[in-house]
This record gives C-alpha cells, sequence and structure tokens, in this order.
C-alpha cells in the first residue's frame, strides 16, 4: 500500500468517470463526512478508501444508461479502480445506484 486515502481517492474518482457506460458518479462516502465538508466549504473525493491496516475498502457508487449491461460496466470500474491504484488485497465494492433513462 504506496498511496493513502487521500491521494488515491482522487485518481479512483477520475477512473471511473473515464469508464464507457458511466452516466453518473455519486459520493460513496458518509453522510458525515460529506456534510462537514460542505459546512466546511472544502472538496472531497466521491469514493470513499477506508484503511485498516495493510488493506482498504474501495466503495465508488456510478449511475448507467437503461441501455447498457450495468453488470458489465461495474466490472469494467472495479477494473479502472485497481488500476488507478488499488492494491490486490484491497476489496472494490462497485455500487450501481441508479439506472439512468436514455433520452428520447
Amino acid at each position: 500500500m504506496t498511496d493513502n486515502a487521500a491521494e488515491l481517492a482522487p485518481r479512483i474518482d477520475l477512473a471511473v468517470t473515464s469508464v464507457a457506460g458511466v452516466r453518473e458518479s455519486y459520493s460513496a462516502r458518509p453522510v458525515v463526512a460529506r456534510a462537514y465538508e460542505r459546512m466546511a466549504e472544502v472538496e472531497g473525493s466521491l469514493a470513499a478508501v477506508e484503511e485498516a491496516g495493510d488493506t482498504r475498502a474501495i466503495t465508488v457508487c456510478i449511475g448507467v444508461s437503461a441501455d447498457d449491461d450495468s453488470a458489465a460496466v461495474a466490472s469494467a470500474v472495479a477494473r479502472a479502480v485497481r488500476g488507478a491504484g488499488a492494491g490486490s488485497s484491497d476489496t472494490v465494492r462497485v455500487r450501481v445506484a441508479r439506472l439512468v433513462a436514455p433520452r428520447v
């Protein structure tokens, strides 16, 4: 584990938004952390990176078009998170929070 959570999270955010099929990216971080940052007028990352010893639990939350295969997009996002610096012992969770209806 070479990067700490504060260094890794912004890279993960960028990697997630570059995956084909991701229509939206949402905060996966706890509400309390987001509220504190809003009050302090600080911008935080959308990815939640929790460190525990030598492992990390990484969670990202995405929106996928109803036209796309959400499981395939989630798998691609997980690979992108690993490519952004997540270690092989890190747990990566991808939540598909919303299916975005295509424009007609």
